[in-house]
């Protein structure tokens, strides 16, 4: 398509002067008025309406919704005050997964909700406050975990990549169960609660992407700004329930997810193998106590450390 202006259309004082030559300085001014007020006087078309830059970043272009399954291979081990390894927890927990990702021009915001259940083997070693000769004995047995993990974040995609930042919150419920050992004493179980707040910032990554489908690489940096454990000692030497810091440290999560469409017009499915590292401090120490009254015994939660891998699997539907 030309660019150039219509043959009948005045565009400049260059034409002007071609046309009338013998226009005086007073009658051009006049006549450029008078073209200015005609050309004005028909020209019907109405200017575009302004839209507001700000009332467009504010309007939701679309909301998408997602629900799955997934598997976490969890090894969990914890350390004495020397370093040495001190017990461990090992197991496969199924897990379901929710949320839902709300898209604007220039940004987007996710929350997710995370949860895994099921059967864990322990392997560590007795602990007595009040006779220290049955302590550091081998011990087999298993624990029942219920792990909770929420994100909420925001992400601004970029030229080539997408940062986003948020909070989460951690939970696992830890339920270890008694047992016998192999001389025939008797071991308490005991339930603690893992909790933590934490802040993220992440990077997504695209690497490779065809019209039907994409892989990027995820990866999220996770620092712990409030950590807590409460134990409950089930009864064991009439303690009460202790509640301890938990020493702060990073995190880190890394994923590949692998997004593509089931049909047309069906929901888009991810495939995200993802790596989970938590690092944890030795915690402070407290006096338990005794219907209020202090025992003289003290507890503290040990340097830990949580590595995790899993496969989820789980459908977007935009709505």
């Amino acid at each position: 398509m030309s660019n150039s202006p219509p043959a009948n259309t005045l565009s400049g004082k260059g034409v002007l002067a071609r046309l009338m030559p013998a226009v005086t300085e007073g009658t051009h001014e006049n006549l450029i008025s008078a073209l200015g007020t005609s050309l004005d006087k028909n020209d019907k078309t109405e200017p575009a309406p302004i839209e507001s830059g700000l009332e467009n970043s504010l309007t939701a272009s679309r909301l998408e919704l997602f629900t799955g399954t997934s598997l976490m291979s969890l090894g969990y081990t914890e350390f004495d005050i020397n370093g040495a390894w001190y017990d461990e927890e090992t197991g496969v927990l199924p897990g379901l997964l929710l949320g839902g990702t709300v898209y604007w021009p220039t940004w987007y915001a996710s929350l997710a909700v995370n949860y895994y259940f099921g059967d864990m083997k322990y392997r560590g070693q007795t602990q007595s406050f009040k006779s220290p000769t049955l302590s550091g004995l081998p011990i087999n047995s298993r624990s029942n975990a219920d792990i909770f993990d929420t994100t909420a974040i925001t992400g601004y995609p970029l030229s080539t990549v997408t940062l986003y930042g948020g909070l989460g919150y951690h939970f696992w419920r830890r339920n270890i169960r008694p047992t016998t050992i192999n001389n025939g004493l008797q071991v308490a179980g005991i339930l603690e609660f893992y909790s933590w707040s934490y802040a993220l910032l992440g990077v997504d990554v695209p690497l490779f992407r065809t019209w039907a489908s994409h892989i990027s690489l995820n990866a999220r940096a996770m620092r712990m700004l409030q950590a807590d454990i409460e134990v409950n000692f089930l009864g064991y030497g009439g303690y009460d329930n202790a509640s301890l810091n938990l020493g702060n440290d990073w995190g880190l999560r890394l994923a590949l997810p692998w997004t593509f469409r089931s049909s047309d017009h069906g929901p888009e499915i991810t495939i995200e193998p993802w790596y989970t590292r938590w690092n944890l401090n030795r915690g402070n120490v407290v006096e338990l106590t005794t219907k209020g009254a202090y025992t003289g015994s003290v507890v503290s939660e040990p340097q830990s450390k949580t590595r995790s891998f899993g496969i989820s699997v789980y459908f977007r539907f935009l709505m």
